[in-house]
């Protein structure tokens, strides 16, 4: 693997180098991956056309009553967008969030489907042009026709399958943090995206303490820096808005949901499911959250300081999502590049084992393949219950998260006993 390197420079910051210009694109592996990204991409359009109800877009509908209310003046966190019951599609992001949406409250019917499905699909194409761009691929037109096909083919990855279907977020949220992690440290602009992007949602706030630990510390200050001029725009735009929000809304965790909800793809959904809900419970979450937290920083550190900034980015991702105290299955949108990742290495490296944990990885991730088996349960954690089975599949992403920790510190301790 082409690999970003890393030097030490001002006061102990860690300091990535520019990739260099990189290898090209094979004509064969185009070919193919055109051929089979079309195809994929095909089958979803036939699909969701048949199907009517997958682009629901329910969440994109309450994007656009949250700007709907800006423009009339209403408070975004006083009662739910959509129905009266709390804990149900609250707005549950800081005031700039809505001005990003804006947008979105001018259109309706077809163009309103047309327009989550495209920006969506765009910003699809952007996280696969990074991840390839981060793990050494020459830019060009051979490298864009790869990303649409990765793209086509990255649509039956589970939760990027229901951020489409949702209208969500979070590829445009992992294209912000994406791109931005993996520029070259002396950078400028780098943290800009990232602050703007914790202006949206907050959880990507997770990466401002991997820029620390990797001494990326004017990145870090940058994103701080960004955050708070989305916050500045939000309060000068809707004042009342942001004092609720930023005085105690945003801790409110009334307002996202029970920790034991199904679609709580979290440690601390799974040990509310596993063990219940209270103060011990509450307790033990907490402390296992911060150990893999920090398991999950020292790693992405030193993955940094070796060269593969793109997989300490990944796996960084994949820790937040999995300690955040609520992640529904759409905010594991960084399995895209985790699969783009360890594809990468399968191909490079040819060994049983590199193949073996892709094949596993793309099983656990996907929506569809499980269906030719069993056609009612298209994705792993739609299996019901079955003897106690459902702590192993039903947690799927955490698991392999945990396994992706190990499977990193194994690595990390073998290339270091290397001569």
């Amino acid at each position: 693997m082409i690999q970003q390197g890393v030097t030490e420079q001002g006061a102990g910051t860690a300091v990535a180098q520019p990739p260099p210009t990189g290898r090209e694109v094979s004509t064969a592996a185009l070919v193919l991956a055109v051929v089979v990204g079309v195809l994929s991409a095909g089958l979803y359009a036939v699909l969701t056309a048949r199907a009517g109800d997958v682009l629901h877009l329910i969440d994109l509908t309450a994007y656009r009553i949250g700007a709907q209310r800006v423009l009339d003046g209403v408070s975004l966190y006083d009662t739910p967008l959509i129905g009266t019951t709390k804990g149900v599609f609250e707005f549950v992001y800081p005031p700039f969030a809505a001005l990003i949406f804006l947008p979105v409250a001018l259109v309706e019917g077809a163009a309103f489907v047309a327009t989550g499905v495209a920006v969506n699909a765009a910003v699809l194409v952007v996280v696969v042009w990074a991840s390839l761009r981060a793990l050494g691929y020459r830019a060009g037109p051979r490298l864009f026709g790869l990303s649409l096909a990765g793209a086509g083919l990255l649509i039956w990855v589970h939760p990027i399958w229901e951020t489409f279907a949702f209208g969500q977020v979070n590829l445009l949220l992992a294209a912000l943090v994406l791109v931005d992690l993996v520029a070259p440290a002396t950078a400028r602009w780098k943290g800009v995206l990232v602050g703007i992007a914790i202006g949206i949602k907050l959880t990507p706030g997770f990466f401002v303490v991997y820029l620390l630990v990797t001494r990326q510390y004017r990145a870090a200050a940058t994103a701080v820096g960004s955050f708070v001029a989305t916050a500045a725009l939000g309060a000068i735009v809707m004042p009342r808005d942001s004092l609720t929000f930023w005085s105690g809304a945003f801790l409110d965790p009334a307002r996202v949901g029970v920790p034991d909800h199904p679609g709580n793809q979290t440690l601390r959904g799974m040990i509310a499911r596993l063990l219940g809900m209270g103060t011990a419970q509450s307790v033990l979450w907490l402390l296992v959250a911060v150990a893999v937290a920090v398991a999950g920083l020292w790693l992405s550190r030193r993955l940094t300081l070796d060269g593969n900034v793109f997989a300490a980015v990944v796996l960084c991702a994949l820790t937040a999502t999995a300690v955040s105290p609520f992640s529904w299955v759409h905010h594991w949108v960084w399995l895209g590049p985790l699969l783009i990742l360890l594809l990468h290495h399968a191909l490079r490296d040819r060994t049983v084992t590199a193949w073996a944990g892709f094949v596993v990885a793309a099983l656990i991730s996907s929506h569809g393949p499980l269906a030719l088996l069993a056609p009612d349960y298209p994705t792993l954690l739609a299996i019901p219950a079955w003897h106690h089975l459902e702590i192993g599949y039903e947690h799927a992403y955490i698991w392999l998260t945990v396994a992706l920790l190990v499977a990193a510190a194994l690595r990390l301790r073998a290339v270091a006993r290397e001569p």
